[in-house]
């Protein structure tokens, strides 16, 4: 190459100086802080409904949003449940008396995405902020007991059998679903994330300027559902807030062409958000049909989680994070599983499952999940789960602390990715179950029956199309 053909582009970026960022339009930013506005005080038997008016004088930056809330407990020490969102039963946000977003199971909802959209400085995060389990591994010390008579031979042999069993054992390291422990009568301060489409939109954008007031609505889960514990703990929510930022442009020209561009055509964002579907699953051993029926513009994938169907009413059992496809051991399994939509298999070949040790198949499985729950415009989820939190069974509950089986609830799911593209650039990626009016179901084969009623509840993870009109009015097609 000559002199002559060289430009810059032919060098490094470290020799590239005119390569520098762009100077920030002038603007100033605050953190606005908005409280409840029906009460101070919640409780899942009382007033179980937190209602939060949200209303900017700006841009709200909502990808750094976050709900604060004070937990008090009483009757009994318990654990949070995964995750202190695990206090929220539904998530809805309102515009004008209308629903723009509702994600119902929210608490379950919420534990698949920690478990799957979370890398490790997002779980040290959670642990401090909001109670989350963290990783670590189950301590277990075998027997130590003498062969004999207490004497020095004996104790030799017990000991070198003992060293023999444990030194240099291999242990598993895995993501916890046992949560921040909440001692009886104490007070805890979280602050969480929402799981929302609108909160955490594509491409991280600012809720508009002259956007109308909007409504956040958190209505609170059952004591046993937010909970895990072998007592029976109880719980009530007070101080409840919503954080964010907000900026306010000081560029006249700036601001002006903004309010020209939203008189004109408004201003769109779109997010993930999901619907849900509840269905039951007796105790036999067959292909079960379960309905979905899905009518969504964009659905970019169905999951479904398989848990007890007592989970929510019942203290030591992880409501919110324990989901699989395993009764009380391993041969008690679903073994394939397909999704039909308008009357096509998705995938088009039937999944197969085997959890057990002489002869694994769980790889389908998770591929179909974490291409699923990718983030937009990503291939895979950050996934936190092992093997063995896929085959363990969901039947595992909370004993005592000693007895927590929190390393060891399942994390599996009967997923199906319907995205034709995995692009950040792209909307409308996902699949158009609204198209005609077929039942949508999901058949699963279970070849030895679970051991007990289970309950389904799958998540249409749908695009959602939030439209601010020239009067700040705010709709949404999904």
């Amino acid at each position: 190459m000559n002199n002559a053909q060289i430009s810059n582009d032919n060098l490094p970026k470290s020799m590239r100086y005119g390569l520098t960022s762009s100077t920030a339009v002038s603007a100033t930013t605050r953190l606005a802080r908005f409280a409840s506005n029906n009460g101070n005080s919640f409780s899942p038997t009382g007033a179980n409904e937190i209602r939060i008016r949200i209303k900017g004088d700006g841009f709200m930056d909502v990808s750094k949003h976050y709900v604060q809330f004070t937990i008090t407990t009483a009757a009994a020490a318990g654990f949070v449940d995964t995750h202190a969102g695990s206090f929220f039963d539904r998530v809805t946000i309102e515009s004008n008396g209308s629903i723009i977003e509702q994600i119902n199971n929210y608490g379950l909802y919420n534990a698949i995405r920690q478990n799957y959209n979370s890398s490790l400085d997002d779980v040290l995060k959670t642990n401090v902020q909001s109670g989350a389990g963290k990783l670590g591994v189950k301590q277990e010390v075998g027997a130590f007991g003498l062969a004999g008579a207490d004497t020095a031979a004996a104790v030799k042999i017990a000991s070198d059998a003992f060293l023999a069993a444990t030194n240099g054992l291999n242990l598993n390291v895995n993501k916890s679903a046992l949560g921040q422990a909440l001692a009886t009568a104490s007070s805890c301060v979280f602050t969480i994330q929402l799981e929302s489409g609108l909160l955490k939109n594509h491409h991280e954008k600012a809720l508009p300027d002259g956007l109308s007031e909007i409504e956040l609505v958190l209505r609170l889960a059952s004591n046993t559902q937010a909970m895990v514990s072998a007592g029976a703990p109880t719980y009530i929510i007070s101080n409840p807030s919503f954080f964010c930022p907000i900026y306010m442009i000081q560029n006249a020209d700036v601001m002006a062409s903004y309010r020209n561009v939203v008189s004109s055509e408004g201003v769109m964002i779109s997010g993930d958000t999901a619907k849900t579907y509840i269905n039951s699953i007796p105790n036999t051993a067959t292909t079960h049909t379960l309905q979905i029926n899905d009518r969504s513009l964009s659905c970019k994938g169905l999951i479904t989680a398989i848990r007890l169907a007592t989970a929510d009413a019942t203290n030591n059992i992880y409501s919110n994070g324990s989901f699989g496809i395993t009764g009380a051991d391993s041969t008690q399994s679903a073994s394939s599983y397909k999704y039909q939509i308008g009357g096509v298999n998705y995938p088009q070949t039937d999944v197969r499952i085997n959890p057990t040790a002489t002869a694994t198949d769980l790889g389908r499985l998770q591929e179909e999940t974490l291409k699923a729950l990718a983030k937009h415009g990503e291939k895979y989820a950050n996934s936190m789960v092992s093997t063995e939190q896929l085959v363990n069974s969901f039947g595992n509950v909370f004993a005592s602390a000693n007895d927590t089986h929190a390393y060891e609830v399942p994390r599996g799911l009967i997923s199906v990715d319907l995205k034709k593209f995995s692009d950040d650039g792209l909307r409308m990626v996902g699949l158009n179950t609204s198209q005609n009016s077929s039942p949508n179901v999901l058949e699963l084969e279970v070849a030895v029956a679970f051991g007990a009623t289970a309950s389904a509840i799958t998540y249409s993870l749908c695009e959602a199309f939030y439209q601010m009109d020239g009067l700040g009015g705010l709709t949404v097609a999904i």
